[in-house]
């Protein structure tokens, strides 16, 4: 599950092994089948902790696949990582498998943390070399389409190791069309018409899971007194008991991991604060903060969580200025620097509007000084001008290049943020007060003669050298589209 009672936990958290969980899974495939109308694989994934369940993984994940009647996407690196991490042996789990179900195969490179196996897509497969062989079990006795390769991190300078990789597989799979007799899949026992509910299926347990993965003071009291905290979450002797088996080192560091997931995508949301933070010395302190008061919960506000998190660690930042006014300078404005280009990214149009925004922008030629001229130029939807007490501009790109800079650039600076439906990137650009003067008289009732009159008073009208420049600034400012230009009927 990735949530439960409003929590987004935002990563594949285990589901317990039950006859509940088969039918809800398989009946969600089945409906993204049904409305996708393309073919629906299923994936394996690695799992920190395990509930006891009544089913087996291999069984578990035999009953999806087959009441829902979709292929299987094999990850044979989670395959190994679990068969280490919870002790099995993976060759017996791949024949208790429906691999004539077997379409594509996944394979990666873990690490390995302590004691634990950890799915991190940051090394070449023969970090793992058992996969290999995993692999080369699996290529005899399926039907395999497809082989992809993850690598999400730690990218090597030269990709020769990620090209050994891709032609070991190659020749792994050649090798393999002399393939054994594929023994029959194992029978399964026939599954109840309506299975009963275990209390590891109830929403009360998941969402109290969640709570516990997500809330850092309830999960250290609910390991102190259990009992007392289980009841607090209306869960059921047996359910506490459930948790309690998972073990509260698997629960602390599957917690860990959420949160710094979480974080690392907070660090995309929110560089340049999230950096200069760092360069401070003050990034680990304000971050266990953040995690610690913003729990993860939906909210449909927000187009995704982690424009939720932004917000909300922008927000965060504003408290902490409040309370150490020493930070302001240049910290607040990077902080709204970064709030109006989150504001700005955010905002989603109605596709097909998107869309013949952007077509006609990319098939209308460019228009010429007297088209301009005759125009009345507006500003778009989704156009801002801020006003700054330093550069923040030239702040922000060298401490997103890794810099960190010591001197403040402290010349005051109007910015321009424009984003234009159907274009993803909010663009920036620092702007003198002409054109900021320029751009506030650009309502769609003026035309680009009037403004530069109104800007130039002693200038004349028609086609004068200042009513010329206004023009290419106008157009300027809408090949960056930040206006268009309209005409009177």
């Amino acid at each position: 599950m990735t949530k439960a009672g409003g929590v987004e936990l935002g990563q594949l958290t285990p589901l317990p092994f039950t006859e509940a969980a088969v039918r809800r899974c398989a009946r969600k495939a089945r409906q993204v089948q049904e409305i996708l109308g393309v073919p629906f694989l299923v994936e394996n994934i690695t799992y920190a902790f395990a509930f006891p369940s009544p089913l087996g993984e291999a069984e578990f994940v035999t009953r999806v696949v087959t009441e829902a009647d979709c292929g299987l996407l094999l990850d044979l690196a989670n395959v190994f990582i679990n068969s280490q991490n919870h002790r099995y042996d993976p060759y017996a789990l791949l024949d208790a498998l429906p691999l004539e179900r077997v379409i594509q195969v996944h394979l990666a490179g873990g690490e390995r943390r302590g004691a634990q196996w950890i799915d991190s897509h940051s090394q070449r497969v023969d970090a793992n070399p058992e996969v290999w062989r995993l692999l080369e079990y699996v290529a005899r006795r399926s039907e395999i389409r497809a082989v992809l390769i993850e690598r999400d991190q730690n990218f090597p300078e030269e990709f020769q190791e990620m090209l050994q990789d891709l032609d070991r597989a190659r020749d792994i799979m050649h090798r393999a069309h002399h393939r054994a007799p594929r023994p029959p899949a194992p029978a399964l026992p026939p599954a109840s018409a309506e299975p009963v509910p275990l209390p590891m299926d109830e929403l009360t347990f998941q969402t109290a899971l969640a709570r516990l993965l997500v809330e850092p003071e309830l999960r250290k009291r609910f390991l102190a007194t259990p009992q007392a905290v289980g009841e607090e979450l209306s869960l059921r002797g047996e359910q506490t008991e459930a948790l309690l088996a998972v073990g509260a080192e698997h629960l602390s560091s599957f917690a860990h991991d959420l949160a710094s997931k979480r974080l690392s995508l907070l660090a995309k949301a929110a560089p340049a604060s999230c950096k200069w933070l760092q360069n401070r010395g003050l990034w680990h302190e304000l971050a266990h903060r953040f995690v610690d008061e913003n729990a993860p919960l939906y909210s449909s506000e927000f187009v995704n969580r982690s424009v939720r998190d932004g917000f909300w660690f922008l927000r965060m930042l504003d408290q902490v200025l409040t309370e150490r006014p020493e930070l302001r300078t240049p910290l607040g404005d990077i902080v709204r620097f970064e709030r109006t280009q989150l504001e700005l990214s955010s905002t989603v149009e109605p596709v097909q509007s998107a869309k013949d925004f952007r077509q006609a922008f990319e098939t209308t030629p460019s228009p010429g000084a007297e088209t301009v001229l005759a125009s009345r130029p507006r500003t778009g939807a989704h156009v801002r001008v801020e006003r700054f007490g330093c550069d923040v501009v030239d702040l922000v790109r060298r401490i997103n290049a890794g810099q960190d800079p010591q001197e403040i650039p402290s010349t005051a600076t109007a910015v321009l943020f424009t984003k234009a439906p159907g274009f993803r990137n909010v663009r920036h650009l620092a702007i003198n007060e002409r054109t900021r003067s320029l751009l506030a008289l650009c309502d769609g009732t003026r035309t680009t003669v009037e403004i530069a009159a109104q800007l130039s008073p002693g200038a004349g009208a028609g086609k004068s050298q200042e009513a010329l420049a206004c023009a290419e600034v106008i157009r300027r400012l809408h090949e960056l589209n930040a206006l268009t230009l309209t005409f009177a009927s």
